[in-house]
């Protein structure tokens, strides 16, 4: 009998341990899930992406080698409502930390692109906006939520984002529960620029990626988008002729 109880308690802790490390294994694999993609070769490198209004028009590395590009319709503005192309990943985290790069050029009187994590259940969003405006280097960077701005004001064009047709930026959204602080950088900035923080709440799942689309009834957006890049969680890839390594420390711009 005290053999059998023995036995009894010897399986009660192994199964025990069992599940605790299985439980644990678990929880780290979902919390190294990475938002990450490099844009790099010929397709989307993270199986998590999905399209809200695929543009007729877009490739990974066929129009420019190494970058996502996209040739966006008329009519495709968020503001007041969310008509974007927009490549998102669904999420429930409670923090992320990203970024892009992208080089844009227009000619139509409103286009826009940038960074968008996305509430379908609320219908509301928090995005970091370039909103280029007219044929010409008019441009700002707005952060914004559905018809209202985070409290920030914008970022004017003062010669800070390049010649026209030759926009070169980054863009940094992070985010902390209901906090999400915003930064951008230019070819010219060392640091990334602060563009402020504010606070508010949207209901998981979230849609978390980029979006582009000519704002007006006319006239056309071509964006490229260099990376996007999890800092949280870098996006682990095997880069032509390397070993296995994480590309986050590869892939850089500075």
């Amino acid at each position: 009998m005290k053999n059998r109880s023995y036995l009894r308690n010897v399986l009660g802790c192994v199964i025990l341990i069992v599940f605790t490390v299985t439980v644990m294994w678990t929880g780290n694999a979902v919390a190294q899930t990475s938002f990450g993609d490099p844009f790099e070769g010929n397709k989307l490198k993270n199986s998590n992406w999905k399209w809200q209004n695929e543009p007729p028009t877009w490739d990974v590395g066929k129009t420019k080698k190494d970058y996502l590009y996209m040739d966006c319709e008329p009519n495709r503005n968020i503001w007041t409502s969310d008509a974007s192309h927009f490549l998102y990943q669904e999420t429930d985290t409670d923090m992320f930390d990203v970024e892009t790069r992208f080089f844009a050029r227009w000619s139509t009187s409103s286009a826009v692109n940038g960074l968008l994590v996305k509430s379908p259940g609320d219908n509301n969003w928090v995005t970091i906006k370039f909103w280029a405006q007219g044929a010409g280097p008019k441009a700002v960077i707005q952060y914004q939520r559905l018809g209202a701005g985070m409290g920030p004001g914008d970022v004017q064009w003062s010669d800070k984002f390049g010649d026209f047709e030759d926009v070169d930026i980054a863009l940094r959204l992070k985010k902390e529960g209901d906090t999400y602080t915003a930064w951008y950088q230019t070819a010219e900035d060392n640091d990334w620029v602060s563009i402020g923080q504010g606070t508010f709440g949207l209901t998981p799942p979230l849609w978390l990626g980029i979006y582009a689309g000519v704002a007006a009834g006319s006239g056309s957006l071509e964006v490229e988008y260099e990376y996007f890049r999890d800092n949280m969680n870098p996006f682990p890839v095997e880069p032509g002729g390397k070993a296995t390594t994480t590309w986050g420390s590869v892939k850089t711009r500075y």
